[in-house]
């Protein structure tokens, strides 16, 4: 495996840190985009396993995230961070051109790839998508008068932050997961507002362009995470046309963090050999 190092500076000039993992010989290109709070570290174990059966992965870490710059958690728009995964795609393409891409995303990271492909003209860039948990609903809807004063503080704090703790047992039911989570110096637990917003919003605006989704699609999801609602996932999928969905019980919120993890990866690549776009 050969890993390059690249750095991505934003239109609004922040340098975001990425790497491209290469095997030998690859047949296709994933990029990987990772959850609130967390960092593209966090996922050498399916980079690794992914290289093994011949992808190559990009990953990044989101602005305001890991060692990319951006204030911890903030946002000013979430369209630059969705134009940010276009980058990120574009990299792979171009450093390994005429190969099948795919766009992965658990969590928040799961509701950008969603957000991004709901476009038709993005999607029509990809092969297909795996998602993971992804946040299109809260597992407990906030109530409306508190969204409504979060969209007053948007307006007049947009950069402010809150404290957004996860605990390790919210993560995986695995305890040495649980500590590698809860010891890792590069997750934080800072929320901005307007970020905050923004990731309810594109759950809204995913679930109403559901049938509109022009890619394949491997949804899976913990039925009883504590972070993500499952029932969303369960929803969306319903709606979208070519969606393939997997629950799984007795495990939480990173499956690829938890007993679920090898199931998982059989679905990841089952689903590029079967159901992936090819030309």
């Amino acid at each position: 495996m050969t890993i390059r190092v690249f750095n991505h500076t934003t239109s609004n000039g922040l340098r975001l840190s990425g790497h491209i993992h290469i095997p030998e010989n690859p047949r296709a290109v994933m990029s990987l985009v990772h959850g609130f709070g967390e960092h593209q570290g966090r996922y050498g174990p399916m980079v690794q396993h992914l290289n093994d059966a011949g992808i190559a992965v990009v990953t990044m870490d989101l602005r305001g995230h890991g060692i990319s710059e951006g204030k911890r958690g903030v946002c000013k728009d979430y369209a630059l961070m969705i134009d940010d995964v276009g980058a990120q795609i574009r990299k792979g393409a171009r450093t390994l051109p005429n190969l099948p891409q795919y766009l992965y995303g658990h969590s928040m990271g799961g509701g950008i790839v969603l957000r991004y492909a709901s476009d038709a003209g993005r999607a029509a860039e990809l092969s297909g998508l795996i998602v993971s948990a992804p946040l299109i609903k809260l597992p407990k809807a906030l109530p409306k008068a508190q969204i409504t004063a979060v969209k007053l503080l948007r307006r007049f704090a947009p950069n402010m932050t809150i404290p957004n703790p996860i605990a390790g047992d919210q993560i995986s039911t695995l305890p040495d997961e649980q500590a590698r989570y809860e010891s890792d110096e590069l997750n934080h637990d800072r929320l901005g507002i307007g970020l905050a917003l923004d990731m309810i919003e594109t759950g809204e605006i995913v679930l109403s362009r559901a049938e509109n989704f022009s890619r394949p699609i491997l949804l899976v999801h913990a039925k009883d995470d504590q972070l993500t609602a499952s029932s969303a996932s369960e929803e969306f999928a319903r709606r979208a046309p070519n969606c393939e969905l997997h629950i799984f019980e007795n495990n939480e919120h990173e499956l690829h963090n938890d007993t679920a993890r090898h199931e998982v990866y059989g679905l990841m690549m089952q689903f590029m050999d079967t159901r992936g776009v090819t030309a």
